[in-house]
């Protein structure tokens, strides 16, 4: 009994909360360089969700990695895990550019627009280098243990 009510919990929260927040989690990609766009055409700085949302999707997946029944999903769709944690690394590397964009548009100067549109720039290629050499060396996979349950 115990089990099935488990499984029962787990499904209703893989279609409850896991599956809107996959779909969240690629629109949020989609759109946070609107926020750049809007930064750059605006000519100042805006309030950027970035970190927001990074925060909502940490929250709902970090449940789901901790709660031994709804980690039963990344048994059944192996893609899941590296699916999450690519996506959310590239939305925490575009937060940290827009905020770095805005710190260099609170001030109304065309050196100082170039000079942290540059940093931005130089900080997402470093930061997508990095997690593409990370990922290289160390393989995304759902620890043993898991996968025994």
């Amino acid at each position: 009994m115990k089990r099935w009510i488990s499984n029962i919990a787990a499904i209703l929260w893989f279609f409850g909360a896991v599956i809107w927040m996959l779909l969240m989690l690629f629109i949020a990609l989609i759109m946070l360089p609107n926020d750049i766009a809007s930064i750059i055409n605006s000519g100042f700085g805006i309030e950027s969700i970035g970190f927001t949302l990074l925060l909502i999707f940490s929250f709902i997946f970090g449940i789901t990695m901790l709660v031994p029944a709804f980690r039963k999903c990344f048994r059944k769709l192996p893609w899941l895990y590296p699916y999450i944690t690519i996506l959310t690394a590239n939305i925490t590397i575009l937060a940290i550019g827009i905020q770095i964009l805005n710190y260099g548009y609170q001030v109304q100067s065309d050196t100082r627009h170039m000079l942290f549109f540059v940093l931005m720039i130089i900080q997402i290629i470093v930061c997508r280098l990095a997690m593409c050499i990370f990922c290289h060396k160390k393989p995304m996979r759902i620890a043993r243990e898991d996968y025994e349950q």
